[in-house]
């Protein structure tokens, strides 16, 4: 008689599935990485292990860049399930539950800070999060307020924990392969794309580019950047982002990056209000360990 034992699957190793889900969710072994925290060669080796014991290919694998396969990307289902199980789980039996309450704007919140949110989770597991968008107005008296504010000064935002440099982007689908042949002059002969009706990122640009703002071929103007993103991966123009609003957009391609040596900073993103404690300060510092050195 057969052991029924036998025909009963062996589990993977455990402990590889937070850095495959991560790694999936971040398309980047290194931002998988920093979330850990390990090194991205040990992540690497970690998602390895998980596919030599499951005998699939998880990822496709190229320049700094990965995506899952149709494998990985039926796994990843069940392994989120899984883990989302344990996750609450353990929330459940934590003692002292607390609440923070953040107000963002909606552009840094969507782009930036929720991709990085499992990270801070991670540190504290019994925090109950609450994210608001400034632009929505506050339902809750914030705990922590993020703002942007206007500048060209690196030396204004010593305390801000994200320089916003914008670059010139735009879909492939607008210029085909003339990317790497495109002047900053050319530019301004195809469709403009504004995220403020002053032009000031297009302005700065221009100015750290020493020709004067005269878009020839129209323009477009949208009230928020993210409106500005969503018109520019649909081919409608030339737009202005920071890379680091739009790493996803740029690692699959959906956008490109045009005269990247030009990228005056615009701005900054700031903790705003009085010195906070408890909490809010420790949510505040797990920020600034985000700032680029």
């Amino acid at each position: 008689m057969r052991n029924p034992q036998s025909t009963r699957a062996k589990l993977p190793p455990l402990a590889t599935l937070p850095a495959f889900s991560i790694a999936a969710r971040t398309g980047s072994l290194t931002l998988a990485a920093r979330e850990l925290p390990l090194t991205p060669g040990a992540i690497s080796r970690q998602i390895k292990s998980l596919e030599e014991a499951l005998g699939v290919q998880l990822f496709h694998r190229g320049h700094n860049t990965i995506s899952l396969t149709d494998a990985g990307r039926q796994y990843l289902t069940h392994v989120n399930a899984a883990l989302a199980t344990i996750d609450n789980g353990t929330r459940a039996l934590l003692p002292d539950r607390v609440r923070l309450v953040i107000q963002a704007p909606i552009t840094l919140a969507r782009r930036w800070l929720i991709p990085r949110l499992g990270a801070y989770l991670q540190e504290n597991p019994n925090v109950d999060l609450n994210i608001q968008s400034l632009a929505l107005g506050a339902s809750d008296v914030p705990d922590v307020t993020v703002t942007y504010r206007r500048g060209a000064d690196e030396a204004r935002f010593a305390s801000a924990f994200l320089l916003d440099r914008t670059v010139a982007v735009c879909s492939p689908l607008l210029i085909g392969g003339t990317a790497k042949t495109m002047t900053p002059g050319a530019l301004l002969d195809l469709p403009i794309l504004l995220d403020t009706a002053d032009a000031w990122s297009w302005r700065r640009w221009c100015a750290a580019a020493d020709i004067a703002f005269q878009p020839r071929g129209g323009s477009i103007t949208f009230d928020t950047d993210e409106a500005s993103i969503d018109a520019c991966m649909t081919g409608l123009g030339i737009g202005q982002a920071s890379p680091s609003l739009i790493e996803r957009e740029l690692r699959e391609g959906q956008l490109i990056m045009l005269c990247p040596n030009i990228n005056p900073i615009v701005g900054a993103y700031e903790m705003a209000g009085s010195t906070p404690t408890g909490l809010a300060a420790g949510f505040n510092q797990w920020l600034l360990t985000w700032r680029e050195s």
